[in-house]
C-alpha cells in the first residue's frame, strides 16, 4: 500500500479551517491523501478553494462534525469552550494545534523556516519559487497567497520544505529545521509576549534551536537583531544587510525603476561555499525591504545548493504574493491597490512603494488592526500616518480582541489631524464608491491597507465599477 493509500483512511478535522495557515497546511494534506474535513463560522475564499479539492466543510461550530475523525487541528483563534474542543476531550479524540500538525510535516523534509516581524510571507514565496525554478520540487507552506500557484502551499517530494514561521504566539519554537531566516525585529505581539525582552529572547532561542550543522541568516539592519547576533556564540549566523559594512552578504547597490527594480550584493569568501563575489539581480519586486527580503532568499537558496542563474531567472519571473501592494485595475485613470500593511514599519515601507511609482495624489484608506497594536504602538502610528498626503480611517478591525478605553480610530484621527487636515475618519457604512470617485478623474494612486476586513472594500469598489480581475 502505498502513502496516498495509507493516509486516506486517515480522518483529519480542521477546527477554524478558513484561515491562512489552516487551510495551507489542510490543502498540504489533501494532496498527501488525507481525508479532510472542517468548520468554520464564515464561507471565504479559501474554503471554496478546499471544497473544490473535495475537503468536507461545516459552516459553524458544532459538537455532532466530530464524528469518526482520527484527529483535530485547532488554530491559535479558537478558545478552549468551542464546541468542537469540548467534544474532542469527552471522546478522547487527539487534539493538534497547528503549529504542532506543520512540525509533523516537516520532520521528515530539510526544512527552511522564515521567521520577522515583517517580509515573511514574501521572503517564504522567494525562497520556494527559487527552489522551485531549481527543480528541487519543494514543499511549501505560506501566510499568503502565491500569484503564480494561486493558493499558499505546494506540495512537492523533493527533500526541501519551505515554511513561514509564525512568532505571534511562540509556536515559530516548536518547527524543526535546519536553516532559518529572520527578515527583522520590532516590537510587536506584546499582547503574548508581554515585554520586549520575553520577545527578543524568543528569537535567540530560534536560532539556538538549529541543530549544530544548521545556518541562521540575519539582518543587520535590524537593531534588535544586531542585539542577538552580539549574544549567539554557538550557531553558524551568515548576516546580510544594506546598510551595514560588517556583514557577511551585503546589498552594494540598488537601482529604482517604475516597474521593476535592480540590485548588486555581494558576497565575502568563506561564507557559502565555493560562491562569492559581486551577483547582478532583477526583480518586479518594488520597495528596499523586499531586496532585502531578496537577500536573504537568495542566501537560503544558495545554501540549499541552487544556482546563481536559476535563482536570477526565478527572481525575474517572481509574480508577487496576494495583497502584497497588489494592483487590482483602473478605475477612470485612477490606480487602485490591496495591501496587507497593518505595523508602522509596513505602512512606511509600502508608502516609499507608492511614492516610487506615484503620478499624482496619494489616497490611503486605512484599517488598523487590534486594540493591543494601536495601544502599544500609537505614537509610532501617528509618526507613519502622518506622512500619508490623504489618509481615510475605519474603525480598527478587532480580531477577536475585547476594545480598550480611549483606544479608537476617531481619536487616532483627531491627533493626526493635528498634523494634517487631510485625514478624515470613516464609519463602518460608507460608501467609497462615493467618496472616492472625485480621485477617480487623474492618476491617483488609491491603496486600502490593513490586516483586517478593507481588503473586502476594495474588491468591492473593483467590482461595483466592473474593473477587470487582475
Amino acid at each position: 500500500m502505498n502513502n496516498f493509500e495509507k493516509y486516506k483512511k486517515i480522518k483529519i478535522h480542521f477546527i477554524g479551517i478558513g484561515g491562512i495557515g489552516m487551510s495551507g497546511i489542510a490543502e498540504l494534506m489533501l494532496d498527501q491523501g488525507y481525508y479532510i474535513q472542517g468548520s468554520d463560522i464564515n464561507i471565504n475564499a479559501n474554503i471554496i478553494r478546499l471544497k473544490k479539492r473535495g475537503a468536507k466543510i461545516f459552516i459553524g461550530h458544532n459538537k455532532n462534525n466530530i464524528k469518526k475523525i482520527n484527529a483535530a487541528v485547532f488554530s491559535s483563534a479558537i478558545k478552549t469552550n468551542n464546541l468542537e474542543i469540548i467534544e474532542c476531550k469527552k471522546l478522547s479524540i487527539p487534539l493538534v494545534s497547528r503549529a504542532d500538525m506543520l512540525a509533523e510535516l516537516m520532520r521528515n523534509k530539510k526544512s527552511i523556516a522564515i521567521a520577522g516581524s515583517h517580509g515573511k510571507t514574501t521572503t517564504t514565496s522567494l525562497v520556494g519559487t527559487m527552489l522551485d525554478h531549481s527543480n528541487f520540487d519543494p514543499t511549501i507552506v505560506n501566510g499568503g497567497i502565491i500569484n503564480s500557484y494561486s493558493r499558499n502551499n505546494r506540495f512537492g517530494k523533493g527533500e526541501w520544505m519551505v515554511v513561514e514561521a509564525d512568532e505571534s504566539d511562540g509556536s515559530f519554537l516548536r518547527l524543526p529545521h535546519e536553516i532559518n531566516i529572520i527578515t527583522n525585529l520590532d516590537i510587536e505581539h506584546l499582547d503574548y509576549y508581554k515585554s520586549e525582552k520575553n520577545l527578543i529572547n524568543s528569537f535567540e532561542k530560534f536560532i539556538n534551536n538549529l541543530p549544530f550543522y544548521g545556518y541562521s541568516i540575519v539582518c543587520l539592519d535590524s537593531v534588535n537583531l544586531r542585539k542577538i547576533v552580539n549574544k549567539i556564540k554557538t550557531r553558524k549566523l551568515i548576516t546580510y544587510s544594506y546598510k551595514n559594512i560588517h556583514s557577511n552578504i551585503k546589498i552594494t547597490s540598488i537601482k529604482r525603476n517604475k516597474k521593476n527594480t535592480e540590485f548588486i550584493i555581494s558576497i565575502k569568501k568563506n561564507i557559502i561555499k565555493n560562491i562569492y563575489g559581486n551577483f547582478f539581480f532583477k526583480t518586479n519586486l518594488l520597495g528596499d525591504h523586499n531586496i532585502l527580503n531578496a537577500t536573504a532568499a537568495i542566501t537560503a537558496s544558495l545554501i540549499a545548493g541552487a544556482s546563481i542563474k536559476k535563482i536570477q531567472k526565478a527572481l525575474v519571473d517572481f509574480q508577487g504574493v496576494k495583497r502584497r501592494f497588489s494592483y487590482l485595475g483602473k478605475i477612470g485613470n485612477a490606480y487602485i491597490y490591496d495591501d496587507y500593511a497593518h505595523h508602522p514599519t509596513e505602512i512606511k515601507a509600502s508608502y516609499q512603494i507608492a511614492r516610487q511609482i506615484v503620478k499624482k495624489k496619494i489616497i490611503v484608506i486605512f484599517q488598523p488592526h487590534r486594540y493591543s497594536r494601536t495601544k502599544y504602538l500609537f505614537k509610532d502610528f501617528i509618526k507613519e500616518l502622518s506622512k500619508i498626503s490623504i489618509l481615510y480611517i475605519m474603525d480598527i478591525y478587532p480580531a477577536g480582541e475585547k476594545p480598550i478605553i480611549k483606544i479608537n480610530s476617531k481619536n487616532l484621527v483627531t491627533r493626526l489631524q493635528l498634523q494634517n487636515k487631510k485625514v478624515f475618519y470613516v464609519h463602518k457604512n460608507i460608501n467609497f464608491n462615493i467618496i472616492l470617485k472625485p480621485y477617480f478623474k487623474e492618476n491617483n494612486t488609491i491603496i486600502f491597507m490593513g490586516a483586517g476586513s478593507v481588503t473586502y472594500e476594495a474588491q468591492k469598489l473593483i467590482n461595483e465599477n466592473n474593473v477587470k480581475k487582475h
